[in-house]
């Protein structure tokens, strides 16, 4: 969204608590800065320091260490602050390290909801869901919330052809016959990859020459999904591919999407299927369903039910025609509302609000 936002006549500067081994860096062109301090007081003050030289019109966070650490360090600057609500908070029965996970969940999120009502002027949410979540769970005002969902470039993705399917599979040995299954996301228990790989196990004795490829660094459910494929007996059925920059060749070429993610905020990688018109099997999770239209863009399971996922993964490879409806609903629900230049223009109109209003009524 940088580059539009810069020709739309933002002047972004880009700040990072972390510096990530990969990620959007080497794609973007505008001033990225990363805090150096030796700890978080540090670089809370380095990033004071930048902001108030810089005299910045808007600052804008996303994501939990930013939000409240960031939000903390400009209090009182009289900088609008803008926060981005990009997740929905994880059912309970999610949270794996018993009552000390729990106990330190709930301290970020009182953490969160304290920083919000004191330092943020507005909220923008990537969904509706979201928002719901953020006015029952953070306590913030609906009218301090605006939904803006993240849209993908066209551009950037290129459509669906059989001869960009065929050189994907050929550069990366997929055999001709293979039915392909496509995860894409980092690997995290939210992510919900082992329900795939314990669907995968199911899938196989429908349809054999199924292939899961799954496309995401390596995270904290990496060993976790090692040990998976080795007690299901799929290794030879699955291939982990870390990290790609080829995404969108991966959708391209892939016979089914699955998203069998156990919480969502929006689920960028199911638009971006939907773009490419990639069948799509996911989760039946409310920001899901909001995006896929209901369902009508995509096969819905219940999160965490690796039955079903099987069940509905091997009916796409069964029934042609229902594999070429939902490919097309996907294609149109994701031109409907779903372009980054929406996205963009609706981003550039709530900036320009709050960075116009009389400070006094934030």
């Amino acid at each position: 969204m940088l580059p539009p936002l810069e020709r739309g006549g933002v002047q972004p500067t880009v700040v990072c608590f972390k510096r990530a081994s990969v990620g959007f860096e080497s794609e973007v062109r505008v001033n990225v800065k990363h805090l150096s301090g030796p700890g978080r007081l540090a670089k809370m003050a380095q990033l004071r320091r930048l902001t108030a030289v810089g005299r910045y019109d808007l600052v804008h966070t996303t994501l939990f260490e930013s939000d409240v650490f960031g939000r903390s360090a400009l209090a009182g600057l009289g900088v609008p602050i803008l926060t981005s609500l990009v997740n929905m908070p994880p059912a309970p029965g999610h949270l794996r390290g018993g009552a000390r996970v729990r106990l330190k969940h709930a301290a970020a999120r009182a953490l969160e909801r304290a920083t919000g009502a004191l330092f943020a002027c507005h909220f923008h949410a990537i969904t509706d869901a979201v928002k719901e979540a953020a006015v029952g769970h953070l306590h913030v005002p609906r009218e301090k919330i605006t939904v803006i969902y993240r849209g993908r470039d066209q551009q950037r993705l290129g459509r669906r052809t059989a001869a960009r399917r065929e050189q994907l599979r050929r550069r990366i040995g997929v055999p001709e016959d293979a039915f392909v299954v496509l995860s894409v996301g980092r690997q995290e228990p939210q992510k919900g990859q082992r329900v795939l790989i314990e669907a995968l196990s199911r899938l196989l004795a429908a349809v054999p020459h199924a292939l899961l490829l799954v496309a995401g660094r390596e995270g904290n459910a990496t060993p976790d999904l090692r040990e998976a494929v080795e007690r299901a007996g799929v290794a030879a059925a699955v291939r982990f591919l870390g990290h790609v920059d080829a995404a969108p060749d991966l959708l391209a070429a892939c016979d089914v999407f699955a998203f069998p993610s156990l919480w969502e905020g929006l689920g960028g990688a199911i638009i971006e299927a939907m773009a490419l018109e990639a069948p799509c099997v996911a989760s039946d999770l409310p920001p899901i369903r909001e995006v896929t239209g209901g369902g009508r863009a995509a096969l819905l399971v219940p999160p965490g039910d690796s039955g079903a996922l099987a069940q509905a993964i091997a009916r796409v490879h069964a029934e042609p025609e229902l594999a070429r409806r939902l490919a097309g609903a996907g294609r149109s629900t994701y031109t409907e509302r779903f372009t980054l230049q929406a996205s963009v223009e609706a981003m550039l109109v709530l900036y320009e609000r709050l960075t116009s209003e009389d400070p006094r009524r934030r």
